[in-house]
């Protein structure tokens, strides 16, 4: 994201001028964000305040913030959040804004808190006066959109995170790129900010950052209602601003503004991150952060094994029409090397839609379906397939050797099964040899090769009897 044509001077005088403006009518405590809705057919000003409530507990409840947690607060204008979240959680907190008038504010508020662990400072989200690795947990609610050089400050956040730390924000989107003189007057204009992200390539950002986003949800109804009921508010004294909030509603109408909320983890070695995987919904959410960039990061060093285990299937199955079940497909790297050596019919099963996704667009897949190997698999009849192929899906943190059983029953009499495992997994994992040895097939072959330049990998290929 290129640096807009506002300043940080420029939005520091904004928000040191207007405090008292946005007491008088959206917050007289001075917080300064939106609210999430139970109901999004409310219609009473009285309930803005309780949704402001509500998010906040969810983001909390989201963040796993607890005593043990070190958070910076990014944006922190008045102090609320920050004294909220040290009083809910026994959390430490420091907190950052660009106006002074608002640190001001903060500093004044915690002296009212001496048993709270707070300190607040004026700076800068694109150059963050601390050391690398030094919080648990970034925290952010309604500022990033301010920031004049977002990128800037996504890899400030970044460098500051402990490894495994979480990073839980919102912020304002820009969902398409086409927009109207009135939202460019009423929306970026008035609020001192450009066109950002749209909820997708904030994600990817993120992503390439570092950043793993392993929840994203789409908060525009919300942000409507916020401005909705937010125009009632400002009506009795401030008409002008009552009417650009209107305008604001119209511009979310036609998708020229949004509200997103994001729930990432700084992750150094995505590997590494993948196989500490301990329940398969973290798994899922993992493959579904990392799908965009999956094949760019493991394209030269990972594309030996879908390949080699193709090969391995074309040695015994020459019939290239030939119905193939690619489990733990991901992003489509086993169907492309099956395509390549001309098979046709191949249907992809993953527990991750997102990688599916990517997948589908490859164009190798007659279907593809989303499935849990470690349930009974329903989107096909028993003894469908001619072969099966899984290419690193028994691993650590992965599918259990168990999930054998489910697969074995859609294998026809006499199909193949390409078993492509890393061979460290292979030879300590006692319960997994133990059922290959119990399923009724032989052996056909065994190839061994290299990924990662040293992590030796057996494929092993049977034969249903």
């Amino acid at each position: 994201m290129a640096k807009t044509k506002y300043s940080e001077t420029e939005t520091e005088h904004f928000y040191n001028s207007e405090d008292s403006l946005y007491r008088s009518f959206w917050d007289s405590q001075g917080s300064l964000h939106w609210g999430y809705f139970d109901d999004l057919n409310s219609s009473s000003g009285d309930e803005f305040l309780l949704a402001c409530q509500r998010w906040n507990q969810h983001m909390l409840q989201r963040s796993g913030i607890n005593n043990q947690s070190k958070v910076l607060d990014i944006g922190c204008g008045n102090g609320n959040a920050a004294v909220w979240l040290a009083q809910e959680t026994g959390c430490e907190v420091v907190g950052i804004d660009i106006s002074q008038v608002r640190i001001d504010n903060a500093r004044n508020q915690a002296k009212d808190y001496p048993g709270l662990k707070m300190s607040f400072e004026k700076a800068s989200a694109t150059n963050l006066p601390f050391a690398d690795s030094e919080f648990t947990h970034v925290w952010s609610q309604a500022t990033l959109y301010h920031v004049h050089d977002r990128t800037a400050a996504l890899q400030e956040i970044h460098r500051v995170l402990k490894k495994g730390g979480t990073f839980v924000f919102d912020d304002l989107i820009t969902p398409k790129s086409e927009l109207s003189e009135a939202a460019h007057r009423y929306v970026y204009e008035r609020l001192l900010f450009e066109p950002t992200f749209s909820q997708d390539s904030y994600a990817k950002t993120l992503g390439d950052l570092g950043l793993m986003v392993l929840e994203a949800k789409d908060l525009s109804p919300h942000l409507h209602k916020s401005y909705e009921l937010l125009s009632q508010l400002a009506l009795p004294q401030y008409p002008d601003l009552n009417f650009a909030y209107i305008k604001m509603c119209e511009a979310i109408n036609r998708q020229e503004l949004g509200w997103s909320f994001f729930l990432c983890e700084k992750v150094s070695d995505r590997l590494s991150w993948i196989y500490e995987t301990r329940d398969k919904k973290s798994l899922e959410n993992k493959y579904d952060a990392w799908a965009h960039l999956y094949d760019t990061e493991l394209d030269q060093p990972y594309r030996t094994s879908p390949i080699q285990s193709a090969r391995a299937l074309q040695k015994v199955l020459s019939d290239k029409q030939a119905s193939i079940l690619d489990v733990g497909a991901g992003t489509g790297m086993v169907g492309e090397a099956l395509a390549e050596l001309g098979y046709t019919n191949i249907t992809a099963v993953d527990l991750s839609s997102e990688m599916l996704e990517v997948a589908r667009k490859k164009q190798v897949y007659q279907a593809l379906y989303q499935g849990d190997l470690e349930k009974t698999l329903n989107f096909v009849e028993p003894n469908s397939f001619d072969a099966i192929i899984s290419v690193g899906v028994f691993t650590y943190g992965h599918a259990t050797p168990q999930a054998l059983h489910n697969l074995f029953p859609l294998l026809k009499l006499g199909g193949y099964f390409v078993l492509t495992v890393r061979a460290d997994y292979y030879e300590e994992n006692q319960v997994l040899r133990q059922i290959i040895d119990e399923l009724s097939w032989s052996l056909c072959d065994k190839a061994e090769f290299k990924i990662f330049d040293k992590e030796a990998m057996y494929a092993l290929v049977f034969q249903k009897k």
